[in-house]
C-alpha cells in the first residue's frame, strides 16, 4: 500500500527551513558544478572524433633529450617521410604568424595559418562556405573564419571578395571555416593562406640546411587504410633522429594527440588531461559533501520523524513502502535541486569558460545523451543520498516511538563518521589551495635579476615600416608617465632569438639567448654589470658568464675567441666588440635555467620587433594613452596576442598552473560553505537532541560554561581526527607536485593552517547553538520530556 503524499512532503519541508535550505543550496551548487565539469569533458574528450580519418592521421613531433617532447617538427620533415614510406597517402604542415590586412584607411592585425593545399582534404573542419577540394589549391586564395568574415565584410558568406595586405599582397577569398572553438587548432587563428608566403625563412623548406626552426610547425600524415604506421615506429624514429640530428621523433596517432602530453607551439592548441581530472575528482567532491549533508540533517531528523513513520506503519505501510517513500522523498529533493542547478549554470557558464580558457556549448544540455545521463545521475545521487535513512526509518517500530526509546538509539551514530570525512576532504582541499596559490604567487613574484614593474614591453610587425616605428618612439618620449624607452629585437621577458649549437669537441648543446636593443633597454630593465669595460661608441656585445664559458672566453678577454667568430657573428654586425660582463638573469621565468646570454646594445635599431617602455604613475591609464598614439600612427590596435605589462608576461608562463589553482581554490571555498551550512544544521540537531541531557546537567550544578564546552570538545574532537588523517594525504600528494618545480616555496605550514581554518569554522558554526542550549531554563525542556 502508498501512501506517498506530496504535499505532506512539501509541508514538512515547510516547516524545517534549516534542513531544507542546506540541502536544496547543497545540492544545487554541487549539480552546477557536475554539470559544468560534465560539459567541459564532454567537449575535451570530443575533440578529434569529427576527423573520420584520425585513425590514419599521425603527427609527428620532436623531444630533445632534456625536455618534454612538443608535437611540432621543422616543414621539411614531411618531405623526408613522404620520399621513403610508401603507405603515406598525403602529408599536410602548417604554422603560423601575423599578417595586416587592410579594412578601408585602417590596418587589421591577424592571426594566420599558412598550411599545404591538403589541409581541408584531410581534417574535417566545417567549411561553411567554399569548395573543400579546391578552397586552397591556387596560391593568392585566402579562407577565413567566420568570425573574420564578418568583421571585415559584415557577412559570412564572402566568398570571392578581395583582400589586401599592409604590403600590398592580393588575396581572393575562396572560403569561410567555422571558427576554431574546442579543436586542436588555436582558437585565435583568423585565416588560413598557402605555405609559401611564411615570412619566417627559418620555417622554410629551402632554408633548411642554413638555419631553422624546429619546433614551430605542426606536421601531420596520413596513410593508407590498413597501414599499421605505428609498427614502424622505431625504424621511423631511427630514420629522423639521423636526419634531424640532437632530436628525437615522437609520432602519435591524431585521435590520442589531444591529451598526448606533448607541449604545442605555433597554431596547434593540446589539452590538459590532468586538468580534468582534477575538476573531475573535485566536482565528485562536492557532490559527495552535499550528499554528505542530505544523510546526516535526514538522519539527525529521524527522531522526529519516527511518529509520522510509525503512523504510516500503523496504516498498513509495509518497511519496503515506507523506504520507496523516503527515496521518492529523495528524488524530488534532487529534482528541485537539479532545476535550480540548471539556472545557475546558465548564469555561471561565461565566468567558467573564461577560467577554463574555452566557449562551453550550453546546447549540448537538451541532447538526447546528456538528458539521459543527467537523468542516471540524479537518480543515482538519490538513491545514495536516501539508503540510509530509508533504511533507518523503514526499521521504526511503533512501540519504540511509544516508549520514546527511538531516539536514543538515533543520535549521531552515523553521522560523526560522516562529518570526520567531510572534515578530512575540507583540510586536504584548503591545504593543497593554499599550496597551490602561494607556489604559483612564489613563482610569479620570484625575482628574475631584471625588472618587471611598470614595464610596457610591445610586439610589433616584420613589415612594420621603419619611420613610423620612430614617429611612435618620439612621440611616446613627449608623454608625461613614460620615462623610457628602447627599441629591441627581443627582450629579457621572451629572450629573443634562442639559437643552440655544438661545438667541435663539445659533449653538450650550448644554448643561447640573443637581445638586441639600444642602451636606454639595460636602463628599463635594471640589467647590472659585473664587469664593465665602459665601451663608448655603437655595437657593444655584453656576455653573462655561461656565455664566455661556451665561447671559451674570460671575463677579462681583450679578443673575441674562435668560436665567437664563427657563431655569434653571424647573427651580430661584424664589427660589434666584448663591453664586459652583465649579471645573470632568468629569461622568461625562474623556472627557465640560466643559458648563455649575449646583449648587442646599438644606437640604433632598424625594423625593431619590441619596444619597452617605462612608465611612472598609473601604467593602465599609460598604456590607455599609448595605444591612442599606435592606433594614429599604425592605423591598427596593439597586438596583445602577448599580455603587454612585463609582469602579466611573466603569470602567462604559469597559465596552467594558475588555472588550476583557481579551480581548486574555489572547489575548497564551496566545500568551505557546504560544509559549514552543514555543521551548523547539524549541531542545531545534536543540540536539540541532547536538550534534555543538558537541562539535567543543568540541574545537578554544572555551569553554562562546562556544558558549552562539552558540546564544542564534540565536534573539535572531529576535527582532531580529520586533522590526523588529511595530513598524510596532503603529503603525499603534494610533495609529489611542487617536486617539479625547482624554485618553491616551505609549504608544509600550510597544512597546519588549513587544520586550524576548519577547526574555527567548526568553533563558529557550533558556538553560538552551544550559547543558547546552555543558556537555556533547563525545566522548560524537562517539562517536554
Amino acid at each position: 500500500m502508498s501512501n506517498f503524499n506530496l504535499r505532506s512532503y512539501f509541508t514538512f519541508l515547510s516547516r524545517n527551513k534549516i534542513y531544507t535550505a542546506v540541502n536544496v543550496f547543497g545540492l544545487a551548487v554541487s549539480l552546477t558544478f557536475v554539470i559544468i565539469i560534465g560539459l567541459y569533458t564532454w567537449q575535451e574528450t570530443s575533440i578529434n572524433r569529427q576527423h573520420s580519418k584520425a585513425k590514419r592521421i599521425y603527427n609527428i613531433g620532436l623531444m630533445s633529450d632534456d625536455s618534454i617532447g612538443t608535437a611540432n617538427c621543422h616543414h621539411i620533415v614531411q618531405r623526408y617521410l613522404r620520399d621513403r614510406y610508401p603507405e603515406i597517402e598525403k602529408t599536410c604542415g602548417f604554422t603560423t604568424e601575423n599578417m595586416k590586412l587592410k579594412d578601408r584607411d585602417n590596418f587589421v592585425n591577424v592571426n594566420v595559418m599558412e598550411t599545404d593545399s591538403t589541409f581541408f582534404d584531410m581534417f574535417d573542419f566545417p567549411l561553411l562556405y567554399g569548395n573543400r577540394a579546391t578552397c586552397l589549391m591556387q596560391k593568392g586564395n585566402i579562407v577565413l573564419t567566420e568570425s573574420l568574415a564578418l568583421r571585415m565584410f559584415g557577412t559570412a558568406n564572402a566568398v570571392g571578395r578581395d583582400i589586401t595586405t599592409a604590403d600590398n599582397t592580393h588575396f581572393r577569398v575562396s572560403g569561410v571555416v567555422a571558427d576554431f572553438d574546442n579543436t586542436i587548432i588555436d582558437k585565435d587563428i583568423d585565416a588560413i593562406v598557402d605555405f609559401s608566403f611564411c615570412k619566417n625563412l627559418a620555417n622554410k623548406d629551402e632554408y633548411f640546411y642554413q638555419f631553422a626552426n624546429y619546433l614551430m610547425c605542426s606536421v601531420f600524415i596520413q596513410v593508407h587504410e590498413n597501414s599499421d604506421f605505428m609498427a614502424k615506429r622505431n625504424e621511423v624514429r631511427k630514420y629522423l633522429h639521423e636526419t634531424v640530428k640532437d632530436w628525437q621523433p615522437t609520432i602519435t596517432r591524431l585521435d590520442k594527440l589531444y591529451f598526448s602530453g606533448l607541449n604545442a607551439y605555433s597554431g596547434l592548441h593540446l589539452g590538459n588531461l590532468m586538468l580534468v581530472k582534477i575538476l573531475f575528482a573535485v566536482g565528485l567532491v562536492t557532490l559527495l559533501f552535499s550528499i554528505i549533508n542530505y544523510i546526516n540533517l535526514t538522519v539527525a531528523q529521524s527522531g522526529y520523524r519516527a511518529r509520522e513513520m510509525a503512523t504510516r506503519r500503523l496504516f498498513g505501510c509495509s518497511k519496503n513502502r515506507v523506504a520507496v517513500n523516503l527515496f521518492i522523498e529523495s528524488l524530488v529533493m534532487c529534482a528541485i535541486s537539479l532545476l535550480i542547478a540548471v539556472m545557475l549554470v546558465h548564469i555561471a557558464a561565461p565566468y567558467a569558460g573564461r577560467l577554463l580558457d574555452t566557449k562551453l556549448n550550453l546546447s549540448l544540455l537538451i541532447h538526447p545523451y546528456c538528458i539521459g545521463l543527467t537523468a542516471v545521475v540524479v537518480i543515482a545521487v538519490s538513491i545514495i543520498a536516501g539508503i540510509l535513512p530509508a533504511t533507518i526509518l523503514s526499521r521504526v517500530k511503533p512501540i519504540e516511538v511509544v516508549r520514546g526509546t527511538f531516539r536514543t538509539q538515533t543520535k549521531m551514530i552515523f553521522s560523526r563518521i560522516l562529518i570526520t570525512v567531510q572534515n578530512i576532504i575540507t583540510i586536504t582541499m584548503l591545504a593543497c589551495a593554499f599550496i597551490m596559490v602561494s607556489q604559483m604567487l612564489h613563482l610569479t613574484k620570484a625575482p628574475l635579476g631584471f625588472n618587471t614593474k611598470n614595464i610596457i614591453a610591445l610586439k610589433l610587425n616584420y613589415t612594420t615600416d621603419n619611420d613610423l616605428t620612430n614617429e611612435f618612439i618620439n612621440r611616446l618620449r613627449t608623454l608625461p608617465p613614460v620615462k623610457a624607452v628602447a627599441p629591441s629585437n627581443g627582450t629579457p621577458a621572451d629572450g629573443g632569438n634562442d639559437p643552440s649549437v655544438q661545438f667541435e669537441g663539445d659533449k653538450d648543446i650550448s644554448r643561447f639567448n640573443f637581445i638586441t636593443g639600444t642602451p636606454e633597454m639595460m636602463k628599463i630593465y635594471g640589467i647590472k654589470m659585473k664587469n664593465d669595460f665602459n665601451l663608448k661608441g655603437d655595437s657593444i656585445i655584453y656576455m653573462n658568464d655561461q656565455a664566455l664559458q661556451y665561447l671559451h672566453m674570460k671575463p677579462n678577454s681583450t679578443h673575441m675567441s674562435e668560436r665567437f667568430d664563427s657563431f655569434v657573428l653571424t647573427y651580430f654586425a661584424k664589427s660589434a666588440r666584448y663591453g664586459g660582463v652583465i649579471n645573470d638573469f632568468h629569461v622568461r621565468d625562474i623556472c627557465n635555467n640560466t643559458k648563455g646570454i649575449i646583449l648587442l646594445t646599438c644606437r640604433n635599431i632598424k625594423h625593431p620587433l619590441n619596444i619597452s617602455i617605462l612608465v611612472e604613475s598609473d601604467p593602465v591609464e599609460a598604456y590607455a594613452r599609448i595605444k591612442e598614439i599606435y592606433k594614429e600612427v599604425f592605423h591598427e590596435e596593439v597586438d596583445e596576442s602577448t599580455p603587454p605589462f612585463v609582469d602579466k608576461q611573466i603569470e602567462k608562463r604559469f597559465e596552467q598552473e594558475i588555472r588550476t589553482s583557481k579551480i581548486v581554490s574555489l572547489f575548497a571555498f564551496i566545500a568551505i560553505i557546504i560544509s559549514l551550512l552543514g555543521l551548523v544544521a547539524m549541531s542545531t540537531y545534536f543540540i536539540q537532541q541532547r536538550a534534555r541531557e543538558i537541562a539535567v546537567r543543568k540541574v545537578f550544578g554544572s555551569t553554562g560554561n562546562q556544558i558549552r564546552i562539552r558540546l564544542i570538545r564534540t565536534f573539535m574532537l572531529y576535527v582532531g581526527i580529520a586533522f590526523v588523517i588529511a595530513v598524510p594525504i596532503v603529503v603525499h600528494f603534494m610533495s609529489k607536485w611542487i617536486e617539479q618545480y625547482s624554485y618553491r616555496i616551505v609549504w608544509w605550514p600550510w597544512i597546519v593552517a588549513a587544520g586550524v581554518i576548519v577547526m574555527l569554522i567548526s568553533l563558529a558554526a557550533v558556538a553560538v547553538q552551544s550559547w543558547m542550549a546552555s543558556n537555556e531554563n533547563p525545566v522548560k525542556n524537562i517539562r517536554q520530556e
